[in-house]
C-alpha cells in the first residue's frame, strides 16, 4: 500500500509555507472582520492601518504558527488549525501589546 507524501509527518519548506500562508490568512481575517462588519460605505484613511504594517505584523506572528505546524500534513483540517492559530496569535498580540497594532 502506497502512502502519499503530503499525508506523512515531516518538516519541509512547502509545508512550512502552506501553514504560514494559512496563519497569515487567519491574522488578516481577525483584522478585517471588524472593518467589514462596521463598513458604512465611506472610506476613512485612519480606520484601517497601512497594508504593509499589517503584512509585516502578520508575517512575524505567523512564523510561530508555521514553525509549530510545519510537521503536520497539508490537509484542509490542518490548514484550518493554522488559520485559527493565526487568528488567536493576532488576538493575543492585540491584547498583550500596549501599542494598537491592529
Amino acid at each position: 500500500m502506497e502512502t502519499r507524501l503530503h499525508y506523512q509527518i515531516g518538516e519541509t519548506w512547502p509545508r512550512f509555507t502552506c501553514h504560514w500562508i494559512a496563519s497569515c490568512f487567519g491574522h488578516f481575517f481577525k483584522v478585517l472582520l471588524p472593518i467589514i462588519v462596521n463598513f458604512s460605505g465611506e472610506l476613512r484613511p485612519e480606520a484601517f492601518p497601512r497594508w504593509w504594517s499589517i503584512l509585516a505584523f502578520a508575517g512575524c506572528t505567523s512564523l510561530l504558527s508555521a514553525i509549530i505546524n510545519a510537521n503536520l500534513p497539508v490537509t484542509a483540517r490542518e490548514l484550518v488549525k493554522s488559520m485559527a492559530f493565526g487568528f488567536a496569535l493576532s488576538t493575543t498580540a492585540t491584547i498583550v501589546l500596549p501599542i494598537g497594532v491592529a
